[in-house]
């Protein structure tokens, strides 16, 4: 995934941020050069590209910078708001029920902000057994109490749902205070540092393996249906914890007990809510909780371009996929013939998506059907965040109820336990898709007027960059359908591909697939656009219209790293931004060429290519 968080910085002086107002009727000159001023804009010239790209390409900022992400999150509130207050035109509603849910939610979202925390009724009665309440809390999205349990589909059968428990992730533990939190966080402490393996089970087997735990009761309530003990799939982790785990809450107080899950509980709830009742955040929150209905009414009366952008990014697409198809016609790695068709039907399987939506051919009875058994208010935001959070855990483990739980790919769309959108690209190995959220869709991020060069050099190394998550050490291992395949663990135990994931750590990294990722894609993107033999030293390039000084593969580095410009937090999952545009720009091997770089003044490149053919 590319990140959320990346920004665009600017002189103030230029104003980009109320300029983007005016797009709207520019043409493709006069948008690519309003892309080259904000790119001139952010150039620090007193940095040499040769020894720090991302400081020379985003180094000149100053307290006056726009996040980009913020920025077509603004412009999307903005087209949404009178959408979700009534103002659009009602013949081109196909499905009113679902937009009178929405807007209800809505109207008491930006009207009523209660203080103090009401439970749903059901949350409130005590006395119940400790897997009860925590099926209970489960149902309206409190998930990893004891254990976290999530619906995905099976290893082997990414058709088939199936439940997954396993231990919780640390972001929650408490500190070790009370003598109950004490206990549990040295367990977790203790089974976090084992290895786990996984255990496919059904109903009556976990029964039997963890008798500690009242499963039955756990999923009979939240099902909210008697389950057929062996038609019930279930992939296990971190067993002895479980067992262990079960044991100490039969002996623990019931009073800590209560406490500890109020806890959690007030925690779920004031990171679920709309942080203001402004209709800004309103929507975002609503993004997240309510993503097939956001998506659905974004897609039906804000999402204008969609007839330009389609074909557009199909066209980036077919072409990075034939660049690849070209390594693979290389085949640096040495695959065998087996495994050569492996990778290239599971390349020619990747399903390129606009939106987080199911097949466009679905009815629209889908939408107006999918939310009706959510009772939303347009007066009580408390009511409807409780009805919202049940929502969304009903539909994640809706497919367990189907027969032999199969997922109906036609109606899938993501709905993750999430609380802030996805805003940024990414791909789903088990659905071997590549998705790009409507919201990115918009200038500066992506604009169809604009030149070749931006939009394959930004949008293009996107692709690129998700595209090669099917590919890397972890991506390796599923298969065209989306299952886990020994083809993919005999590739990836290869000794050339561990020299390539060896390569790449020769600089320490927070996400080896992330940095692969970066490497790869920058590299498919570049080859795409200029050729797999292009060579700088032999080509004379003649300037843009819209810019007499930069040339084309100088304009190509630039706009992809002004893609990470802006001040550094912390990244999450991924090395800082300068980090990732230096180390990525320092494998590719043309960089040093296209910036004529003095050999004692470029870093040495690191020649990482994974797919990429020796000596090209």
């Amino acid at each position: 995934m590319v990140s959320d968080r990346s920004v665009v910085t600017m002189n103030g002086l230029i104003l980009f941020a109320l300029s983007i107002v005016l797009i709207s009727g520019l043409s493709e000159k006069e948008i690519s050069m309003l892309t080259m001023r904000a790119i001139r804009a952010n150039l620090n010239r007193r940095v040499q590209p040769c020894t720090s790209f991302w400081g020379y390409a985003c180094g000149n900022w100053s307290s006056s910078y726009v996040d980009n992400f913020q920025l077509v999150e603004e412009r999307y509130v903005r087209a949404m708001i009178p959408v979700l207050s009534g103002n659009y035109s009602k013949e081109r509603m196909k499905a009113p029920r679902l937009m009178q849910k929405m807007s209800d939610y809505f109207q008491a979202c930006t009207r009523d902000q209660p203080k103090v925390v009401e439970l749903p009724q059901e949350l409130r009665s005590a006395n119940s057994e400790w897997t009860t309440a925590v099926a209970k809390l489960r149902k309206y999205g409190l998930n990893g109490v004891f254990f976290e349990e999530t619906v995905d589909v099976a290893y082997n059968d990414s058709l088939r749902s199936v439940v997954q428990i396993k231990m919780p992730d640390s972001s929650f533990d408490l500190k070790p205070t009370a003598q109950f939190n004490r206990e549990l966080f040295a367990l977790r402490s203790r089974y976090r540092k084992e290895e786990s393996k996984v255990e496919s089970w059904t109903l009556l087997e976990l029964k039997q393996q963890i008798p500690q735990i009242n499963w039955q009761n756990y999923f009979n309530e939240l099902l909210e249906t008697e389950l057929n003990e062996t038609a019930l799939r279930l992939e296990v982790s971190d067993v002895d914890y479980l067992r262990v785990m079960g044991e100490l809450l039969q002996r623990s107080n019931k009073t800590q007990l209560e406490e500890y899950l109020c806890t959690r509980l007030v925690t779920l709830e004031r990171a679920a809510r709309s942080r203001t009742s402004t209709a800004a955040a309103c929507i975002n929150h609503m993004r997240a909780l309510l993503p097939l209905g956001m998506n659905y009414i974004y897609d039906q009366f804000v999402y204008s371009s969609r007839s330009q952008d389609t074909p557009q990014l199909n066209e980036i697409f077919a072409g990075l996929r034939a660049m690849f198809g070209k390594y693979l016609d290389a085949n640096r790695l040495q695959l065998s013939a087996e495994q050569l068709d492996y990778v290239r039907t599971k390349l020619m399987g990747i399903k390129l998506k606009i939106g987080n939506l199911p097949d466009p051919l679905i009815s629209a009875e889908f939408f107006d059907t999918h939310y009706e058994s959510a009772n939303f208010s347009s007066s009580d935001f408390q009511h409807n965040l409780w009805q919202a959070l049940r929502l969304r855990t009903r539909l994640q483990h809706a497919p367990l109820l189907q027969p032999a739980a199969a997922l109906d790919v036609r109606s899938y769309y993501v709905n993750d336990d999430v609380f802030e959108a996805r805003n940024a690209p990414y791909f789903e190995p088990e659905r071997n898709t590549l998705t790009v959220p409507m919201i990115f869709m918009q200038f500066p991020l992506y604009d169809y007027r604009q030149h070749s060069i931006f939009r394959s050099s930004l949008m293009g190394f996107i692709l690129g960059h998700e595209m090669s998550h099917a590919f890397e050490h972890e991506g390796i291992l599923y298969d065209a359908a989306g299952n886990e395949s020994p083809i993919g663990l005999r590739i990836r135990q290869l000794a050339t591909f561990q020299a390539a994931l060896k390569c790449a750590q020769q600089t320490r990294t927070v996400s080896l697939k992330e940095r692969l990722a970066d490497f790869n894609g920058l590299q498919l993107a570049y080859d795409t656009f200029f050729g797999l033999d292009h060579n700088s030293q032999q080509l004379v390039y003649r300037p843009y219209g819209f810019d007499r000084e930069f040339v084309a593969p100088q304009l190509f580095h630039m706009n992809f790293a002004q893609f990470f410009c802006g001040r550094l937090p912390p990244a999450i999952g991924h090395d800082m931004d300068d980090v990732r545009v230096n180390e990525a720009e320092r494998n590719l091997h043309q960089f040093a060429i296209d910036f004529k770089c003095r050999q004692q003044s470029a870093p040495q490149s690191m020649g990482c290519e994974m797919w990429r053919p020796i000596g090209q």
